[in-house]
């Protein structure tokens, strides 16, 4: 601990981060200081705090520290950038980590395109810094929607290249939701017009957008060029109809940001309320679980909203109203200033302020307490599965409860498109990551035994050879014949495996051995288990059977053919329309398309 102490006592007194290692190496801490050393060595000092869950961590968390390592900075904002940047790649445990941009939706309008188009994208960093982009938004559903409505009333192009002139025009023209680009029927001022009032309303500047147009209405009208006064009218409308649904608060034209906060045990949640124009355009939820995490409640509200803004990417609103400023915030105020020295960061300040930060912190605590309440309907649920197991280990007869239960099922129409599925059950929930899917390579007979036969050979033969755990209980879906398939598969490899086929008819569970089915009643917990498995593992079976349907009926005879692939076969059926016209077609029409050797194989091959 010399060495630490040494660490500790000659930091600099310099702005920057400072990183704590455990033991191992890891990274399990990452702060950010105007003076190094001054924040440091707080850590160090015996101080009590109001808050004991957090001088709990505190003290966890330096027991830990086995090494320090810090990088100064010229000043505050390049730590604050530098901390939320060395907190994204190494993901100390300690610290609270905001999910990153990449996470949430974002909408794009590509000005670095001579025809900007509009997407709706996750990983804005990766794109020039020439686009605009707006968000992030939680709600990837609700956007889209209203993309949907402005489209309708500002066409714009979606094409990959829409400076790439087409012959025709594409379908989203028809449809009057793009404006031609592609084949010249619109200018790129008139088009980057109509970009730029979508983009008034993603900035929430409603009220100019509808002065706009308005105007637009007004001219045409006094032209008595009484169609586009009709045209502008109706974009009006379509504008109302949109705003209508985001909710009015004030007469004010109001652009403000309220930060909701709840905490309560391990959970946090913060909500932001964006309104621009004096309506509520957008809405950011997140939940954190603080457990493990250093956390005191003035710091994890600094900190997140520190990275959140850090990602903001459209200009700031003029005000954002937190519960209260301390010292905590100064690195953020500072921050704010310099990407917009008119917001403000503080508490409401009249009556109307009060009432939209009471309706923020009320959505922060729904969450939490969703949250709290979601955790214990899980942890119910696990007393329940625990007693479905005990259940079924005295009910199936087994020998240990069945912790791992592997479902198996067929599907097929008369032997063709077979395929197999198997579904995994840990301690009762489906393990998605451990689901398989087998192509049948049985013979194309509607055999459903011999199927099942193929599938539980693969499987456990598998296992066996990469010494791989075993389940505690195999499920066929079927009767007798599926059951005695899988006891001999496990006869046959030496396994002792409890095994039990369920059938659909009357829910009738065969065991080996038995001559009759057992039957539950309806309300069994462990029927219901076995239910739940039988049918996830049909649902899953008939997912892969459907793209192997949809393959075959699509496939074509060209494709059998050896130097025959997808472009060679495109061309072939555009050029002649069908099989059965290349079958009839000689070998100078064939080889004008393909070359004279490879048309002596496809005739040779179709006429077989």
């Amino acid at each position: 601990m010399k060495d630490l102490e040494l660490q500790r006592k000659s930091l600099p007194h310099e702005p920057g981060i400072y990183l704590f290692k455990d033991s191992k190496g890891t990274i399990v801490y990452i702060g950010k200081a105007l003076d190094l050393r001054k924040r440091v060595n707080q850590y160090f000092l015996k101080t009590s705090y109001n808050d004991p869950y957090y001088e709990e961590k505190i003290k966890e968390l330096v027991q830990k520290i086995q090494n320090i390592e810090y990088i100064v900075t010229e000043n505050e904002r390049e730590a604050l950038i530098l901390e939320n940047i060395q907190i994204k790649k190494h993901l100390p445990r300690y610290n609270v980590i905001m999910r990153d941009s990449k996470s949430y939706p974002w909408v794009a309008i590509f000005y670095s395109e001579d025809f900007p188009r509009i997407r709706v994208l996750r990983n804005p960093e990766k794109y020039s810094q020439d686009n605009l982009f707006f968000g992030p938004y939680t709600d990837k559903k609700e956007i889209i929607r209203i993309l949907r409505d402005l489209r309708k009333i500002f066409p714009y192009c979606s094409c990959k290249k829409p400076n790439k002139k087409r012959k025709n025009p594409c379908l989203y023209y028809q449809l009057k939701l793009c404006s031609g680009p592609c084949f010249t029927k619109i200018t790129k001022e008139e088009y980057r017009d109509n970009i730029k009032k979508i983009e008034l309303f993603l900035k929430g500047e409603t009220n100019e957008l509808k002065k706009l147009i308005g105007e637009k209405m007004e001219l045409a009208a006094e032209k008595q060029e009484y169609e586009f006064a009709a045209t502008w009218r109706d974009k009006l409308d379509v504008i109302d109809h949109v705003t209508d649904q985001q909710y009015v608060l004030s007469d004010h034209d109001a652009n403000k940001d309220i930060i909701g906060f709840y905490n309560k045990d391990n959970y946090l949640s913060m909500v932001i309320i964006h309104i621009r124009d004096g309506r509520i355009i957008n809405k950011n939820s997140f939940n954190f679980d603080l457990r493990e995490k250093l956390a005191h409640k003035t710091e994890i509200y600094s900190s997140i909203l520190e990275q959140f803004y850090q990602g903001f990417k459209t200009q700031l609103p003029e005000v954002i109203i937190v519960a209260e400023i301390s010292d905590k915030f100064d690195f953020l105020v500072n921050f704010l200033k310099e990407m917009n020295p008119f917001t403000q960061l503080r508490p409401p300040i009249n009556e109307y302020e009060v009432g939209l930060f009471r309706i923020a912190n009320k959505n922060a605590k729904v969450m939490v307490i969703q949250q709290t309440e979601m955790e214990q309907i899980m942890m119910d649920e696990e007393d329940f599965r625990q007693n479905v197991l005990k259940e079924a280990k005295d009910v199936l007869n087994l020998t240990k409860e069945p912790r791992i239960i592997e479902g198996f099922d067929i599907s097929n129409i008369e032997g063709k498109d077979a395929t197999g599925s198997m579904v995994y059950f840990l301690e009762g929930k489906p393990y998605n990551k451990n689901y398989r899917h087998f192509n049948i390579k049985t013979k194309s007979k509607p055999d459903d035994v011999a199927m099942m036969n193929e599938v539980l050979k693969r499987r456990y033969t598998l296992l066996l050879k990469r010494n791989m755990t075993l389940p505690d209980l195999i499920l066929v879906d079927g009767g007798k014949g599926q059951l005695n398939a899988g006891i001999s598969v496990l006869k046959e490899l030496s396994l002792d495996i409890p095994i039990i086929g369920l059938a659909k008819k009357n829910e009738e569970i065969y065991l080996p051995n038995e001559k009759y089915p057992i039957i539950l009643p309806l309300n069994s917990p462990t029927l219901k288990l076995l239910q739940r498995i039988r049918n996830e593992s049909h649902r899953f079976s008939i997912r892969l059977h459907k793209i192997q349907r949809k393959k075959r009926l699509t496939r074509s005879r060209l494709d059998d053919i050896e130097g025959v692939g997808p472009i060679t076969r495109n061309k072939l059926l555009k050029h002649f329309g069908s099989v059965d016209n290349i079958k009839k077609a000689t070998i100078e029409d064939i080889s004008q398309i393909i070359g004279k050797k490879l048309a002596y194989s496809v005739l040779e091959e179709l006429n077989k």
